[in-house]
């Protein structure tokens, strides 16, 4: 698999809670007379009782090398987020719409008993829509762990199939991250290119075009037209006029330079990303999990759309193919010829509403959170996306994004001290489970690690303030992040090009 061949370090446990799930075809299992569905007969994680498949047991690492660089994933000796209880409380709701969605960082045992029976319900049909993509994401959680250490395979093809119908980008994003990093982690070229082939649905390719790179270059899989096309963006082409208009025509305009140069019309990754190129490749952090007992926070991963060879070239398709179709059309309208109906005429753009009723529903969740730093955190999150995708509205707006990124990045400090309690006093809960020495070593490593998710208050108020030229705010937020230990290199990066153009002015 050449950059990606990975060759296990040490022997891992990779089976430590992983003991059969007995089937529910053989024994049935429900909850609360709630039946799982068939889908995940193998793949629910069960605490307690007969079905119990899950044991609480020391920290464990799996280590890979990547030609040069390590990843090791860990699992934390937390509670795994979707182990289900079969003995607490579980009442169904008067009404499944009124009942609130689950927290940030859920977990079964955490949802109240009302929560719980929408999980449950979910459990007998998780490709029911209608149910909150939170609950979908305690599932989630467990099919993670399962692609580490469990029934990888039964988990891939479930989560192949949520994303078929769950359209959350969040969660398209993680899955889609997750099941190429462990089909590498497998070597699994066969299931890498099936998840290639479920690709059929505009929401579906909501994941990095690297990571898409990284898919074909890691599996000798060669780059198709219709897959230039759609990274085009990527490779620095931006008139998508022709491409959008007239898909057709472009896609066989491509195909018939591609061959002209290449006498195929397939783009072997591997001509252009050399053992030489890949020397110059730059790496950046990616967050790849969200069950947040995967203590891993994020892995190096190898900025391929950045190779100049490799971008220069599609570049070139690109660019030659669009003037090869304003000459075809040119010649049609000139000899009367029909020209091809546009897949997709273009639409007047709406006009964006500001929403009253939802800024009145943050702004509520975020009074009744007001004594939990870290809920805090997530619905100034939500605040600050919710502000900002009206900024072209009024100039109010983008104030009240950067006011919540600024309460956000201020209080992050009271946010990790409750984060950091919060996980103490939940593996003090665990305490009869391990050794003092154990428990001691756990309570350290959380002090340590503290709060390991990102903080985009931070990117996004450098982005807006050097979008309005005030470059010493940008430059300060840059020096903050820096000292709080978010992506360094890339806000050091960011710092250069800010100072740069400051400079210059």
């Amino acid at each position: 698999m050449g950059l990606f061949k990975f060759r296990k370090k040490r022997e891992a446990v990779v089976s430590q809670n992983t003991k059969e799930v007995v089937p529910v075809a053989e024994k049935s299992l429900t909850v609360k007379s709630l039946a799982i569905h068939e889908d995940l007969r193998k793949l629910v994680w069960v605490g307690d009782g007969q079905f119990k498949n899950y044991t609480q047991k020391q920290d464990n690492e799996n280590s890979y090398d990547l030609d040069g660089f390590r990843i090791s994933i860990s699992f934390m000796n937390e509670e795994e987020p979707s182990l289900i209880y079969t003995q607490q409380k579980v009442s169904q709701p008067k009404d499944i719409a009124q009942v609130e969605r689950p927290p940030y960082f859920p977990t079964y045992s955490g949802l109240t008993p009302e929560q719980k029976w929408v999980y449950l319900n979910l459990l007998s049909n998780p490709y029911n829509t209608s149910i909150d993509i939170g609950f979908v994401f305690i599932l989630y959680y467990g099919l993670e762990r399962h692609l580490l250490s469990g029934n990888f395979e039964e988990a891939f093809e479930v989560i192949l199939k949520l994303r078929d119908v769950h359209t959350n980008k969040s969660f398209q994003s993680y899955s889609a991250n997750a099941l190429v990093l462990t089909c590498m982690l497998h070597d699994r070229g066969d299931l890498i290119s099936k998840f290639i082939q479920s690709l059929d649905k505009e929401h579906e390719f909501a994941f990095s075009d690297n990571l898409f790179l990284i898919c074909y270059y890691s599996f000798d899989m060669p780059l198709l037209p219709k897959d230039i096309m759609r990274m085009a963006k990527t490779f620095e082409f931006s008139n998508l006029n022709y491409i959008k208009k007239y898909p057709d025509l472009f896609l066989e305009n491509l195909k018939n330079v591609i061959s002209s140069k290449l006498d195929t019309e397939e783009v072997v990754l591997k001509k252009y990303l050399t053992s030489t190129e890949l020397k110059k490749v730059r790496y950046e952090d990616v967050n790849i999990f969200a069950n947040m007992s995967i203590r891993q926070k994020s892995i190096p991963v190898p900025l391929l759309s950045e190779n100049f060879k490799l971008k220069k070239e599609l570049h070139t398709f690109l660019e030659t193919a669009h003037e090869n179709v304003k000459t075809k059309l040119a010649e049609m309208r000139k000899t009367g010829k029909t020209i091809p109906v546009k897949t997709k005429p273009s639409k007047p753009k709406k006009q964006i509403v500001f929403d009253e009723k939802q800024e009145k529903l943050l702004l509520s969740e975020l009074a009744r959170r007001d004594n939990s730093p870290v809920d805090k955190h997530f619905i100034y999150l939500n605040l600050q996306n919710f502000y900002y995708k009206y900024r072209d509205l009024d100039k109010k707006y983008l104030d009240k994004c950067i006011e919540f990124c600024l309460l956000d990045i201020n209080s992050l400090s009271e946010m990790q001290e409750a984060y950091i309690a919060e996980e103490i006093q939940r593996t003090k809960q665990l305490a009869s489970v391990f050794s003092s020495e154990s428990l001691a070593r756990k309570i350290s490593k959380i002090k340590k690690e503290g709060f390991i998710g990102i903080i985009p208050a931070f990117k996004r108020l450098a982005i807006i303030y050097e979008k309005v030229g005030e470059f010493d705010k940008a430059i300060n937020i840059c020096d903050r992040a820096i000292a709080y230990g978010e992506t360094i290199q890339e806000f050091e990066e960011r710092k250069v090009k800010i100072e740069t153009k400051k400079n210059s002015q």
